[in-house]
């Protein structure tokens, strides 16, 4: 793994145990029964702490408002209704509060058909005065119904009881079972939890909804608390079904006048509670902004019936989850670039967030989300920002290395990834070329520094850019020479097509030039050039001070041999037989001779590279055949009727150096033979 991979992954790896200690201050502030937050004041020390830890809170209880919000609204348990103290029963039955004699009559009117349970959400605190047998009918309406629950009113600090008022005495005394319903606002003003069971003197009281939801069952309130998926504070977290209204509301005037039959609550659970503009209990939910606290308690109970109350899934998900995206975006996401990291996470966060809807709505399990995101946004920010200047260096580094050295296309291939500048040195197929100019030597001593300078700066210009066309790797300059390669920084499956090309194109360049250079008077150049490909070792090589991505080894060696040897037969562009291998079916080629040259014992085939295969017209169509014969006859010791040949190949073309070198060979030969031995190499004896 490169250095710098590490190096995001660390930084990842820390943005996540960031995060992670993050959400353990959450849950130590949010989570911890200990803590009153409604009187909570952090000391100085602690302030930022808390305040970092509230703001994760509220965007954790935003994404689950979210998934409430996608999800929608679901249809409520049938057996769960609410009969509604409106607008339309206190305008019609006068006075509020009303005297308890009106709802003695509501639970007379349901016996008739009487429901499982019957819930008031309303306080009976103090004696009704104006009305004192009202009191007495209530008492004695509750003593008589088993399935009547009335609400007891607490008050709370840090979800303890502080004060208890209790109903008036002879309701008190009367009634069967009473459950408080307080109700648990959450930080930022929305009810989104319920508490089943509240302890005061040692006693334990149950919540009013609980209760109702244990006669509809035939279960005790212990029994139905015990099966239920309680927090650390002992919270039950609430999956309502909807908005406001969700269930149905029947008003209480039209079940007292019995316009809505008391059969339409047999069986069931109802509750009793206000839902008229200005009777104060109203809260926001995930789903509504304005919904009755008794249909709050209709939510409770339809959780329990249908045991779909939501599950967190813990704190230890969180601490995985976070640690995972940690990962994610060190090793992953790190590898692509800015905006590529950027697509794939969108696409991770959409997938988590997919799979967090649907384990809400399909499993009513709840996994956190902001704490597994913001690891996942930061981590990816991290990594991005610390990339952004670590490879803006390395690619003024490139620049500054690779811009007079490769063609822009390749520059910019190397920008995008300099990734590439630090692999180790390695060992492939790669072409190599080397080209210098002819006679140099005697041109130079003939022009004047300056014209010198102007000559060599204009072939060598030309000569580059060919290469660079070409896709070539300038390795250097030497003097007049030029040296360069094919599938060394980047894979390159063509190389030694790629070289051949330049090469031809080399030589065009050349004639082109030269023309130039003689309407300016200076002298005309001729650059031989030698290619050969084979196993090299490539790589980032010098001192401490100055480094070169370069090439080594026998088969660049040869490749300068190759060039040199162009001398000897008066050819211009010779490749060896391992370059001819593989672009035999490419180009159009002419066997020169097997070589041995300095340093290497085994003989080389040597071709001179002539043009795109089929191409060849005019004087070579005809003379090739025929050198391809003498080239033959004399390697059969046939000296005389090569010569012959040699002879018809140059009345075609009327100058070539390769056919008069190798007439000078065979009159050689046929005046003293060669020994018996000779196997037809030419040993090269200059470099």
């Amino acid at each position: 793994m490169r250095k710098n991979n590490w190096i995001s992954l660390a930084l990842a790896l820390i943005v996540a145990a960031l995060v992670g200690l993050l959400e353990q201050r959450r849950a130590a502030y949010f989570n911890n029964p200990q803590i009153d937050l409604d009187r909570f004041a952090p000391s100085k020390s602690h302030r930022l702490d808390y305040f970092l830890a509230r703001r994760m809170q509220r965007a954790e209880w935003a994404t689950l408002d979210a998934r409430f919000q996608i999800r929608g609204s679901r249809n409520p348990h049938p057996d769960v209704a609410i009969i509604a103290i409106d607008d339309r029963s206190l305008e019609e039955l006068h006075q509020w509060p009303w005297p308890r004699r009106i709802h003695a009559r509501l639970i007379d009117t349901l016996a008739k058909a009487p429901p499982r349970a019957l819930m008031f959400d309303v306080f009976f605190i103090d004696p009704f005065t104006s009305d004192p047998k009202g009191d007495t009918l209530l008492a004695q309406a509750t003593e008589k119904h088993p399935w009547v629950v009335h609400s007891l009113y607490f008050s709370l600090a840090n979800e303890r009881i502080t004060e208890f008022s209790p109903p008036f005495r002879a309701l008190l005394t009367s009634m069967h079972q009473g459950g408080f319903v307080n109700a648990v606002i959450d930080d930022d003003g929305v009810l989104r939890n319920a508490i089943p069971v509240l302890h005061y003197q040692d006693q334990s009281f149950d919540l009013l909804s609980v209760i109702g939801a244990g006669l509809y069952l035939g279960k005790t309130p212990e029994a139905l608390v015990r099966q239920l998926p309680l927090d650390d504070r002992g919270h039950l977290l609430m999956n309502f079904e909807g908005r406001e209204r969700t269930f149905p509301y029947y008003s209480y005037v039209d079940v007292l006048t019995g316009k809505v039959p008391a059969s339409t609550f047999a069986g069931k659970a109802v509750l009793v509670g206000a839902e008229a503009t200005g009777t104060y209990d109203h809260y926001p939910t995930p789903l509504s902004k304005n919904m009755p606290g008794v249909e709050f308690h209709a939510n409770v109970i339809d959780n329990i019936l249908r045991h779909n109350s939501l599950r967190p899934a813990g704190m230890r998900w969180t601490y995985f989850l976070i640690g995972f995206f940690g990962l994610i975006c060190g090793v992953f996401l790190a590898r692509f670039s800015a905006w590529a990291s950027a697509i794939w996470l969108v696409a991770i966060a959409v997938i988590y967030s997919g799979v967090a809807q649907w384990l809400f709505a399909s499993r009513d399990v709840v996994i956190d989300m902001a704490g597994p995101l913001l690891t996942l946004g930061a981590g990816y920010v991290g990594v991005v920002l610390f990339r952004f200047f670590t490879e803006e260096r390395e690619k003024r580094l490139v620049k500054s290395l690779f811009s007079q050295q490769v063609s822009g296309e390749l520059l910019e291939v190397l920008i995008r990834d300099p990734g590439v500048l630090k692999r180790p040195g390695e060992r492939r197929e790669m072409t190599a070329f080397f080209s210098d100019v002819a006679g140099f030597t005697s041109i130079s001593e003939r022009l004047e520094p300056e014209e010198l300078v102007t000559l060599l700066n204009q072939y060598l210009t030309a000569m580059t850019d060919v290469i660079f066309e070409f896709g070539g790797y300038l390795d250097k300059y030497m003097g007049d020479g030029i040296m360069a390669f094919w599938n060394g920084l980047l894979r390159q499956s063509d190389h030694a097509e790629r070289a051949c090309r330049c090469a031809l194109k080399s030589k065009q360049k050349l004639l082109e030039l030269n023309q130039d250079l003689e309407k300016k008077g200076l002298v005309a150049l001729n650059a031989r050039i030698g290619v050969n490909t084979g196993i090299m070792a490539a790589g980032y090589m010098g001192s401490s001070q100055k480094k070169q991505y370069t090439i080594m080894g026998d088969n660049v060696n040869l490749a300068s041999r190759l060039e040199g040897a162009n001398k000897a037969f008066g050819s211009s562009i010779m490749i060896s037989e391992f370059t001819y291998e593989v672009v035999q079916d490419i180009f159009e080629v002419r066997f020169l001779d097997k070589i041995r040259v300095p340093g290497k014992a085994k003989p080389v085939k040597t071709y001179e590279l002539l043009g795109q295969k089929g191409q060849e017209n005019g004087p070579w169509a005809k003379s090739l055949p025929l050198y391809h014969e003498a080239i033959q006859l004399f390697a059969d010791r046939q000296f005389a009727q090569a010569r012959a040949k040699f002879l018809e190949v140059l009345q075609i073309l009327g100058h070539d150096k390769p056919c008069e070198t190798y007439i000078q060979r065979a009159e050689t030969f046929l005046a003293e033979p060669p020994v018996k031995e000779w196997d037809g190499v030419f040993e090269l004896k200059t470099k």
